[in-house]
């Protein structure tokens, strides 16, 4: 409809005489048949705005419409100068662009209006720009808003609105690309959006509220963004049940306080990222306790200056739309937390990557479900964490997955830094893991815990496998027998150290058997565990549980590591005898033996008239034979017994005659003397090693040491 400023229609009368009056020119009333709506031409309200006709007042609060048909593009382009006054086009039919680019209004309102399309490039709006229940006009479903660069003093409000973007044309759903927003955005309240929601390098004074919104623009090859804020300026995010399809971009954004997903947001992106964090500095916490994401959640080297919370939270990131495979869900590389991970309930199926991660609190696993079999379930290696470590349920109970905690495939803490205690309880350890490992793997090799090790209620398959080789804590506080897995499932104790041991009411044969676990495929025996547990057992005051456990060590290396049958044999002999230095008892009782041996030898000898004097009388009582034992088998002492007897023969002598070697030689064997002269010089070669065993076991040479 052309305009003609000589040719006002009545209804265009009336918005005269309302904006003249300062009030809203309704139509509600007036519609003709069908509900059309009272048509005002686009021209008009050019005129009107611009005032180029000096009777048509414009008295505050603006131009307000209600209920009107809009004919015609609505021009306002480069419309700036000292500003245009408010327009408010309420409940509104706008099938054509309304175009305020480059223009300066006082307010703008375009409230649960029909359009087709907004452009506001670079425009200024002094007050709020009021999008709420906006919707597509006509057949086409077709809204975009088209607001880059635009300055907004006040709110953007688009609550309840729906915007979609044409399938030929190159703008999206809402563009807000380089936006500088005094307020709030408001894009809640069942808000919706098909195509993209651009706001890269935006600045939002106030918060960005996509509460219980719609924004669906995902694609085959994941590519598809649904909300992208790259770069912006935010000063809060909040998406509380909000609903994505596509990608959610916030990476390289600047958010003041906090950023907060909760209460059963619904991220998918399946394949493909849903959650883009990367390099994102927020001031606040991160709230996602509740969520669902279908999709990657990547956070690589962002920086959160309170809590992460995902208490809850349900990430899955699947290979392939069909299969039970799952790749990395979570991506924190170089991720920085300035309080607490909260994970506690959590259900991550794809692999938990923590690497080089900073958490300035506490990082709690309890009561979730980590699942990757055959692959890592969780990886943090070179995490630095503040205080506390722990797979423990929640003080409150919360465990939506049962009572206990779950990681099937491997759980990887290598060289991490733990501030306080690293504890576990109620939690279970499913095969396969990875790298081909049959049973699960729980490593944190090369970890250091400033606290304790609390290791209780593990639950494990036969083949799992722990490894705190190289690991270090300052005390150790375990059930023995129920925190370390099922009794066969392999541990790595090389080189793990604890500085004391506080597990309530521990016994050293349960230390024992946790120490024989202690090997892995194709390695030998390790003294290292055992001695290191003898040393801080020393350092204890428990000095008879260090022996045991360095004589248990002695016995295994005796087993694993002799060169050949000969030193096995004095290796087990010393042992025996010994306990390798460590068993006095044993020293004793093989010196009571062994003279109680002699003594029968000696009364024997005199018996056969085997034992004579120098002059080869029968010795008789010439020796006293427990001296003449104790004589013979310690030769430091000399009790003058061994000189006045030795063994020969008497005349009445009754001994062995031996065999002949031959007919011509006087040489025989076996002969009953040379037995009895044998049998001597060996008692004397083996005294002179007990007694060297002795002084080796009393002078307490290889008692364990304090470190």
């Amino acid at each position: 409809m052309a305009f003609d400023a000589n040719d006002l229609s009545p209804h265009e009368h009336f918005v005269v005489e309302r904006t003249n009056a300062g009030e809203i020119a309704d139509f509600s009333a007036m519609g003709g048949p069908g509900g059309t709506k009272p048509a005002v031409r686009a021209g008009f309200l050019r005129k009107l705005l611009l005032g180029i006709d000096p009777s048509w007042t414009i008295r505050t609060p603006g131009v307000r419409i209600k209920g009107a048909r809009i004919e015609g593009v609505l021009d306002l382009t480069d419309c700036s100068g000292e500003g245009l006054p408010a327009l408010s086009l309420v409940e509104c039919e706008i099938p054509e662009a309304v175009d305020i680019s480059h223009a300066r209004l006082a307010r703008v309102s375009f409230a649960n209006s029909r359009m087709s399309r907004l452009v506001a490039i670079e425009a200024e709006i002094d007050g709020e720009l009021n999008l709420c229940g906006v919707a597509p006009f006509g057949a086409a479903e077709t809204l975009t808003a088209k607001l880059r660069g635009v300055r907004i003093d006040g709110d953007l409000l688009a609550r309840g609105a729906k915007f979609a973007r044409a399938v030929d044309s190159d703008d999206d759903a809402v563009m807000l690309q380089g936006a500088e927003i005094a307020g709030n955005v408001m894009m809640d309240g069942g808000f919706e959006a098909f195509g993209c929601v651009w706001m890269q390098h935006a600045h939002i004074a106030g918060g960005l509220t996509c509460e219980t919104a719609t924004l669906l623009n995902r694609s085959e090859d994941t590519l598809g963004e649904a909300l992208n804020a790259e770069g912006a300026e935010i000063g809060m995010v909040l998406m509380r049940k909000a609903k994505a399809e596509g990608l959610v971009r916030f990476s390289s954004a600047r958010i003041a306080r906090d950023f907060d997903i909760s209460e059963g947001a619904s991220l998918r992106n399946e394949l493909g990222v849903a959650l883009m964090l990367s390099n994102a500095e927020i001031g606040g916490q991160v709230f996602g306790d509740g969520a669902k994401i279908a999709g990657q959640l990547w956070l690589q080297s962002a920086s959160i200056a309170r809590n992460l919370d995902l208490r809850g939270a349900e990430v899955v990131h699947r290979t392939s739309l069909s299969g039970a495979t799952y790749g990395r869900a979570v991506d924190a590389t170089s991720m920085s937390v300035g309080g607490g991970l909260m994970l506690q309930g959590a259900n991550v199926k794809g692999e938990l990557f923590l690497a080089d991660v900073r958490v300035d609190g506490y990082l709690a696993f309890g009561g979730g479900r980590y699942i990757n079999p055959g692959a890592w379930a969780i990886r943090a290696p070179n995490a630095r964490v503040g205080s506390n470590l722990t797979f423990t349920l929640p003080e409150n109970g919360f465990a939506p997955h049962g009572q206990k905690t779950v990681i099937e495939g491997g759980c990887k803490l290598d060289r991490a830094r733990i501030g306080g205690r690293l504890a576990w309880s109620a939690l279970e350890l499913r095969g396969p893991g990875p790298d081909g490992a049959r049973g699960a793997v729980f490593s944190f090799a090369d970890a250091v815990v400033d606290g304790a090790i609390e290791a209780r209620a593990l639950t494990t398959q036969q083949d799992a496998f722990i490894d705190a080789v190289g690991a270090s804590c300052a005390a150790l506080d375990d059930e023995v027998k129920a925190g370390w897995g099922a009794e066969h499932a392999r541990l790595g104790l090389d080189g793990f150290n604890y500085g004391r041991i506080d597990s309530e009411g521990e016994r050293w044969r349960a230390r024992l058997g946790w120490l024989k676990r202690s090997r892995r495929d194709g390695e030998k025996f390790s003294p290292q565990p055992f001695a290191h547990a003898a040393s801080t057992y020393a350092r204890m005051g428990r000095r008879e549980d260090a022996r045991r456990v360095q004589l248990a060590q002695h016995d295994l290396r005796t087993l694993s590591g002799s060169a050949g049958p000969f030193t096995w044999v004095l290796s087990s002999l010393f042992g025996a005898i010994a306990g390798y230095g460590l068993a006095p008892i044993r020293v004793v009782r093989a010196l009571a033996l062994f003279l109680a041996l002699g003594v029968a030898g000696v009364l024997v000898m005199n018996t056969q008239g085997a034992l004579v004097t120098q002059d080869g009388r029968a010795c008789n009582g010439a020796v006293e034979p427990t001296l003449y034992a104790i004589d013979v088998a310690l030769p430091v002492i000399d009790l003058g017994q061994e000189s006045r007897c030795a063994p020969g023969r008497t005349s009445r002598a009754e001994l062995s005659p031996g065999v002949a070697v031959s007919e011509t030689s006087d040489w025989r064997w076996f002969e009953g003397v040379a037995l009895w002269r044998w049998a001597h010089a060996l008692y004397a070669i083996i005294g002179a090693i007990l007694t060297a065993l002795a002084i080796v076991t009393f002078s307490g040479i290889m008692k364990p040491k304090d470190e």
